[in-house]
């Protein structure tokens, strides 16, 4: 698993939570999950939608306890955007999760929109980081031209069931081949712009089974995915094992490590590794999952000691 330049960014596990039901949001930072997602979109009904806006502030002062990423899911539409983003934006908030992005123009104002209310209220300038989700024809079209439009962005999703509503493809196992297009795609510009490729080999709305959790999260995993959302607690470490390099990846790559550094003391930038060659490129790759594994243990550990301060 190749990692580029979002090195330090750990978000094996997105848990998505709506924003206005208190018995998810008071228990959300023992869930040990990377980000807590306070979602004001699809969970929230229409009519909810202004007055849930209006706790965001305060429910990330909560859900940030456990040491998790804090996130907010805004509603991206004409009559809702503004508002929700000038009542999410505080010190305590970490990102914006941006559904349903189709253009640059979208994201140029969000960015401009977050400059402002940075410095209105004495945050750092970029603190506040993007998401962005592709969930239509038009923005897939765009895709690339997208991710470069803000500095801001440090991950991009595929949202396949509304991509599957707009692209009129139907989302099972006989058209996995054709969502393999789209899901890809999500992964090469992630990866040539050093952004963070999130995404499930599936559903996120299959989550009652753990078992076809993991199929998916692992598979994710083996195409070049970082981490994925989750709309259910019980998903969340799942995810984190998943998207973790496995015991037997950091000891091939601790071992990799070690025989080509013996290899180059002794003039030679190839040798024979059990029945593979090993060069400068296995070299690299197995340095970077044993930095991952190491992020993540530190990420685990800030979250653990966060949890037991309270």
């Amino acid at each position: 698993m190749v990692i580029n330049g979002t090195d330090n960014v750990i978000r094996r596990s997105r848990l998505i939570m709506p924003a206005n039901e208190k018995r998810f949001t008071e228990k959300a930072y023992l869930r040990n999950a990377d980000a807590i997602v306070l979602d004001l979109e699809d969970s929230v009904s229409i009519a909810e939608k202004s007055s849930t806006r209006k706790l965001i502030q305060a429910l990330t002062v909560v859900v940030s306890k456990g040491g998790s990423e804090v996130i907010v899911r805004v509603n991206n539409t004409e009559d809702l955007l503004q508002k929700d983003i000038e009542y999410s934006v505080s010190p305590t908030l970490d990102g914006l999760y941006i559904p349903k992005v189709e253009t640059v123009d979208q994201l140029k104002y969000i960015d401009s929109l977050l400059d402002e209310l940075e410095m209105k209220r004495g945050i750092p300038h970029g603190k506040v980081k993007l998401g962005i989700t592709i969930e239509t024809a038009k923005g897939y079209l765009n895709v690339e031209e997208i991710i470069k439009a803000s500095k801001r962005i440090d991950s991009i999703s595929l949202g396949a069931e509304d991509f599957s509503l707009d692209s009129g493809m139907e989302l099972t196992n006989e058209t996995y081949n054709g969502f393999l297009i789209p899901r890809m795609q999500m992964v090469f510009v992630a990866r040539a712009y050093d952004k963070l490729p999130l995404g499930l080999m599936g559903s996120i709305s299959d989550y009652s089974d753990n078992e076809i959790v993991e199929k998916n999260a692992t598979l994710a995993y083996k195409h070049g995915f970082l981490g994925a959302s989750c709309i259910h607690p019980k998903n969340v470490e799942v995810l984190n094992r998943c998207f973790s390099p496995s015991m037997e990846e950091i000891k091939f790559s601790r071992k990799i490590i070690d025989t080509f550094e013996v290899s180059l003391d002794n003039g030679k930038a190839s040798i024979k590794l059990g029945d593979k060659m090993i060069d400068y490129s296995h070299y690299r790759k197995a340095k970077k999952i044993i930095d991952r594994h190491t992020k993540i243990e530190e990420f685990e550990f800030k979250k653990k000691a966060a949890r037991e301060s309270i």
